[in-house]
């Protein structure tokens, strides 16, 4: 008999399988009720779904705004930088040569340094707690950057930067993953990863107006600092509130854990870990996939050297100071605005995750082509420029990305080694980009052809990615047969007793 929108799911009877090994901490909630899942009529079906749909609003309404703030006040803090150039940074600190190169490949070394506390913290801690802690840390040394005297000081401030956001990506990554489920993952990491375009617009507008402000005891550029320092320290306390698991989520209800934790045991990539288990790290160097993510990375992100110098390239184009930062505006627009298009498809026709690490560097790929070729003559500043905003259309690749890299790999231990070793060469690839950057260049014209060449190797390497994923699942389908609802049960277990996505034969890539 059909019942109501407010009538309870009672539990069913624990299940019959069994879990070898280790097992997730929602292993026992979704056990107890995966009979009651097969029993359901259609109308009874139709009725979870809505109860999902509002769970998934509520996580919107309760986490997604603080991801959505976590991810823009990170990517602002990082672009503080390039702001600060415009106001003295160099001449008040006495940067010569290519030490403004090595102030903003620090930041990476230390990122790189990171890793491996950021690879204990994401496998054994409490997410939601390790984002706060690392969201304060971050913050007070954005307050200490203010006291920097020299390249020295900065040098060493950079570095600890970059230590204490090591842990942020993998744990934001899997953080969504723990709440979402994989037709929800892509659009939700699209919207917060929009942010860095959206507060980047927002904060451009700020630090001109922070830039006016003369003061004979604090440089223009640190008052940019100041701001950003505060903001940051006030999200991380802000994170402490939030649940670490959808478990521990307190404003759902005991029924709303339960379908919380069924939606999501689904994705066959489980909700917790606690213990770290190295067969995983070796089914990870066993896998193709593992390579090719690294080396989409890496091609993905020498070309991030641009955030550092965009200011000293718009720059070149013949605009002032205080225009440049108006003029870099409308990259912001084409950044977020494409997050939030792409964000819309996905959400309409589905994840779309490889087909978005590839077609957003389309316009990108023109647009640095334009600029390269109008790196020598007299050619209109703006035109120019205009052909600089359509580059940040390849932004929308990385968050498509994280949510492939969020789905798409099982396993506790094995997603977070990957996630560190995709950070590893994230940083590493950081560290080159700033270099291809010549001191005292007038166009950047070399830098220009590098980036569109890289980009060029992205979109294949993405393509490769997703013939990769398609040959395998049915490579999967032929050997153990298709995936039905018994068998996306046993998958959903088998991923809650955290197994990696090659041991569970019910794994199948999304793409």
């Amino acid at each position: 008999m059909p019942y109501a929108d407010n009538e309870k799911l009672e539990p069913a009877p624990v299940a019959t399988f069994e879990a070898d090994g280790k097992v997730d901490d929602g292993y026992e909630i979704y056990a107890k009720n995966v009979e009651i899942q097969g029993q359901r009529t259609p109308e009874e079906q139709a009725i979870w779904e809505r109860k999902s749909k509002r769970i998934a609003t509520k996580f919107d309404i309760y986490l997604l705004f603080m991801m959505c703030c976590l991810v823009g006040v990170n990517y602002i803090d990082k672009a503080a930088l390039a702001w600060a150039v415009l106001f003295d940074l160099k001449k008040d600190l006495g940067l010569v040569g290519n030490q403004y190169s090595w102030v903003s490949s620090m930041f990476y070394f230390g990122y790189l340094a990171g890793q491996i506390p950021a690879f204990y913290c994401t496998a054994r801690l409490p997410l939601a707690k390790v984002i706060s802690a690392t969201c304060i840390m971050w913050g007070a040394l954005m307050l200490g950057t203010m006291g920097c005297r020299n390249f020295h000081d900065m040098m060493a401030v950079r570095f600890l930067l970059g230590v204490t956001e090591a842990p942020l990506v993998p744990s934001l990554v899997s953080y969504t993953a723990l709440f979402y489920t994989r037709k929800e993952n892509a659009v939700r990491t699209l919207i917060w990863g929009a942010m860095q375009g959206t507060f980047y617009l927002i904060f451009t507008l700020v630090a001109y107006g922070l830039g006016h402000i003369k003061n004979d005891g604090l440089h223009q550029w640190a008052w940019i600092y100041l701001v950003l320092g505060l903001i940051s320290i006030a999200l991380g306390a802000g994170w402490l509130f939030l649940p670490d698991t959808p478990i521990k989520a307190r404003f759902l209800t005991e029924e709303e854990k339960i379908i919380a934790v069924e939606r999501v045991a689904e994705n066959m990539t489980g909700t917790k870990g606690s213990s770290i288990q190295v067969h995983q790290v070796v089914d990870a160097l066993k896998d193709p996939m593992y390579y090719l993510s690294l080396l989409y990375v890496f091609f993905a992100m020498v070309p991030n050297g641009l955030s550092s110098f965009n200011t000293l390239v718009i720059s070149s184009f013949g605009f002032n100071q205080f225009n440049t930062l108006l003029a870099g505006l409308p990259s912001s627009i084409v950044s977020a605005g494409s997050l939030l298009a792409w964000g819309i498809a996905a959400r309409k026709y589905g994840g779309l995750r490889t087909l978005g690490m590839v077609l957003p560097l389309i316009p990108a790929i023109a647009g640095i082509a334009a600029v390269y070729a109008t790196t020598h003559g007299n050619h209109p500043k703006w035109g120019r420029a205009v052909a600089y905003w359509l580059i940040n259309s390849y932004a929308v690749t990385w968050p498509f990305f994280q949510a492939h890299i969020g789905v798409n790999f099982a396993g506790h231990t094995k997603r977070s080694f990957i996630y560190g070793s995709v950070l590893v060469v994230f940083a590493a690839a950081n560290i080159v980009g700033p270099f291809i950057f010549p001191s005292g260049s007038s166009n950047y014209s070399k830098a220009l052809a590098i980036i569109l060449v890289f980009f060029c190797i992205q979109a294949v390497i993405a393509v490769i990615i997703r013939v990769y994923m398609i040959m395998n699942n049915r490579r999967r389908d032929s050997r153990f047969g298709a995936v039905d609802r018994q068998r996306e049960t046993e998958g959903a277990l088998e991923g809650l007793s955290d197994k990696t996505d090659r041991e569970n034969t019910n794994f199948r890539y999304v793409y």
